[in-house]
């Protein structure tokens, strides 16, 4: 048994991406990355007993995803409108969410807290690094217990050939399962990505204790991308890619600039 983990960045491009690996893959068990509390209802979805504007209403009305729910279907509905074909070719197809219920809802408070210390570093123009350090760090602690939980969920379910798709946590979700006896192959859906600096941010938390001066740099830079590219952009593809662009020449070549510019008509307007 073989379980390949699709290692999706949060870009509505990169969900696009991952589905068009779905369509080349052979697998009987696909585990999304949606929280566990979904899963009755994409299986209605899957089973073609519910229409995607049905779906996506329900969920509104029960208040299954944290608003704002547009943020979340930006990057979701690429993969959940091609659920019907998947299993049309795939009669034997289960699909499972396994994304951890309680860490899905402290991860919106996190979002939200960062937010909020955004704001306070436009209007008072400074960095409380600890405060920082402080609320991120709350959200990797709970993110480490989450991946365990979310491991074991997969361990217990796998069957034959499985797919997973993951956010950039893909990683630490391989090696859990690695250590559980599994065959398990790790795919990057962008060939090239560089993280935001609150990934990096998160990630080095999730390491280490980092200095006051990295977590400034770190906030420092995450306020360029807020300043001139996300509240300047229609959408969060077309905000990452101009930034990612101006940004990194080493990875410049492998960005169309022309692209760019029609991301805010091929894609639709996103929460950012």
């Amino acid at each position: 048994m073989t379980i390949e983990i699709l290692v999706t960045p949060n870009l509505r491009t990169s969900h696009i991406k991952a589905v068009n690996r779905l369509n080349e893959l052979s697998y009987k068990t696909l585990f999304l990355n949606f929280s566990e509390n979904l899963e009755l209802l994409v299986r209605e979805l899957v089973e073609n007993r519910l229409t995607y504007k049905n779906f996506i209403e329900i969920i509104r009305q029960r208040k299954l995803v944290p608003e704002p729910i547009n943020g979340w279907k930006y990057t979701a509905e690429p993969i959940l409108k091609s659920l019907t074909k998947v299993k049309l070719f795939n009669r034997e197809l289960k699909c499972h969410c396994y994304r951890d219920e309680e860490y899905n809802l402290l991860s919106t408070d996190v979002a939200y807290e960062v937010a909020l210390l955004t704001l306070r570093v436009i209007i008072k123009r400074k960095i409380d690094a600890e405060d920082w350090k402080k609320i991120l760090k709350k959200g990797v602690d709970h993110r480490c217990d989450a991946l365990d939980r979310e491991m074991d969920l997969v361990h217990k379910k796998a069957s034959q050939e499985c797919v997973c798709v993951s956010g950039l946590d893909g990683k630490e979700l391989e090696q859990r399962l690695s250590a559980k006896g599994h065959n398990v192959i790790l795919t990057d859906v962008e060939e090239f990505y560089h993280p935001t600096p609150i990934e990096i941010l998160k990630a080095r938390l999730a390491k280490k204790d980092i200095s006051i001066e990295e977590t400034k740099e770190l906030v420092k830079e995450h306020m360029i991308y807020v300043r001139k590219y996300i509240l300047k952009s229609r959408n969060r593809d077309q905000a990452y890619y101009q930034w990612a662009y101006d940004r990194f020449p080493s990875i410049r070549q492998e960005i169309d600039s022309e692209e760019i510019k029609h991301l805010d008509i091929i894609l639709p307007l996103d929460d950012v």
